[in-house]
């Protein structure tokens, strides 16, 4: 759900022009508001002349310029992509620092047991294996 509503704030839905309409434009959706106030949702938006057309719940769908009053799709929206980055680097580094400032974790004995180096804080032996060697 986080993950959703962070994508979302790197689009934002805005005004477009006919003109910008056209096969190579990679709008794949336009939400078409019309004269009688209804709004739909068309895909693969293009216009041919003064006409809108494109695909209406899956089928081909044509409708007059004229009869469109405000055509939104949904663009790409930089700055606030990099404000939810900062956000998201920021919340990371917080938990970060509040786990590091925790009293407890961080502070834990190591058995000394291991083969290899010691690392430490070093405790010599642990109380489960106080049977060999240190």
């Amino acid at each position: 759900m986080l993950g959703a509503l962070l994508l979302a704030g790197c689009h934002t839905i805005r005004p477009v022009e006919p003109a910008q309409l056209t096969a190579s434009s990679g709008v794949q959706r336009v939400w078409v508001t019309r004269t009688d106030q209804s709004t739909i949702a068309m895909d693969l938006p293009q216009v041919v002349g003064d006409t809108l057309t494109g695909m209406l719940h899956g089928e081909p769908q044509s409708i007059p310029l004229s009869d469109a009053t405000v055509i939104l799709a949904r663009k790409a929206a930089p700055a606030r992509t990099a404000v939810v980055v900062m956000l998201a680097g920021g919340l990371a580094l917080a938990g970060f620092a509040y786990m590091e400032s925790r009293p407890d974790v961080g502070d834990a004995s190591y058995c000394g047991n291991a083969i290899g180096s010691r690392p430490a804080p070093f405790t010599s032996c642990c109380p489960a294996v106080d049977s060999l060697p240190c």
